[in-house]
């Protein structure tokens, strides 16, 4: 019997309901990326994955695990701010990324190198991302730490349902940047306060990589392979979903062996049981 492992993604969104009925999207970046990380630590069980959209329908299916209503199922969800703000759940069946969302798992300077050497098939200078890399973490900082003040009063800075990238320029004569006075006019509006967002900052020790809004830092990431692609090579841009996926199997295949990700994961799974 497979033991079923329901986590986030889709371009679906479904209830409990309508999951315990049956309804899941299939083939998701979510099922990718835990399929890995089980078969990293999960051997000789079978397990069958499914994406049910939002974070929401997956917190409601883990309170009915920690309820005792069903025990034959798995739970894997984005971490978000929960474990900065002590909300994580546990349970023995229930897991979730080490940042903020599996995109903030994978994505760094060196995958997005790796990406772009394997698909212009030319070596790259690294200092070119990386450099870029280091100055979008640097100048987002501050927007960082106002998402996670704000999301402890149950809100947000970056605009997710909208465009996240309203602070990027998508359309530069090299490579993106973060447009620094879009973040300080939202701050405004906000009427957020830098001293007071350092503080909260600094208390929590939240870092920009591992906390910054997932799908913010993965479409910068692929916004830096696309730009490079168009404007170092010459070459047509591909879609960002296998832009997503490239990166997800470059991160496993280089560095997921070691580092502080997979020590994570490695503890995460010697206290659950799956």
């Amino acid at each position: 019997m497979d033991i079923v492992v329901f986590v986030e993604g889709g371009k679906s969104q479904f209830n409990k309901t309508q999951v315990y009925s049956g309804s899941y999207n299939h083939e998701t970046e979510d099922i990718i990326f835990w399929s890995k990380i089980f078969d990293n630590f999960v051997a000789g069980k079978k397990l069958k994955f499914k994406s049910v959209g939002s974070k929401s329908t997956i917190k409601d299916i883990a309170l009915d695990i920690i309820d005792g209503q069903i025990s034959t199922v798995l739970v894997a969800m984005d971490n978000e701010f929960d474990e900065v703000l002590q909300k994580q759940l546990s349970h023995p069946n229930i897991y979730y990324t080490h940042g903020y969302s599996w995109e903030n798992d994978i994505w760094n300077s060196s995958v997005v190198k790796s990406v772009i050497e394997e698909l212009t098939a030319i070596e790259i200078q690294h200092s070119d991302i990386e450099n870029n890399f280091n100055s979008f973490l640097k100048n987002l900082k501050v927007a960082v730490y106002a998402d996670g003040y704000l999301f402890k009063k149950e809100a947000s800075f970056f605009p997710r349902k909208k465009s996240p990238l309203f602070c990027v320029d998508c359309n530069p004569t090299d490579l993106p940047s973060i447009k620094k006075d879009e973040i300080e006019k939202r701050l405004n509006e906000k009427n957020l306060k830098k001293s007071t967002l350092y503080s909260f900052g600094r208390r929590y020790s939240i870092e920009t990589n591992k906390l910054c809004y997932g799908h913010l830092l993965a479409d910068y990431c692929v916004q830096m392979i696309m730009h490079y692609l168009k404007n170092r090579h010459s070459l047509k841009n591909i879609s960002k979903d296998i832009i997503y996926r490239i990166g997800i199997n470059k991160f496993f295949n280089e560095q997921f062996n070691s580092g502080e990700i997979f020590e994570y994961y490695e503890e995460q799974f010697a206290k659950n049981v799956a």
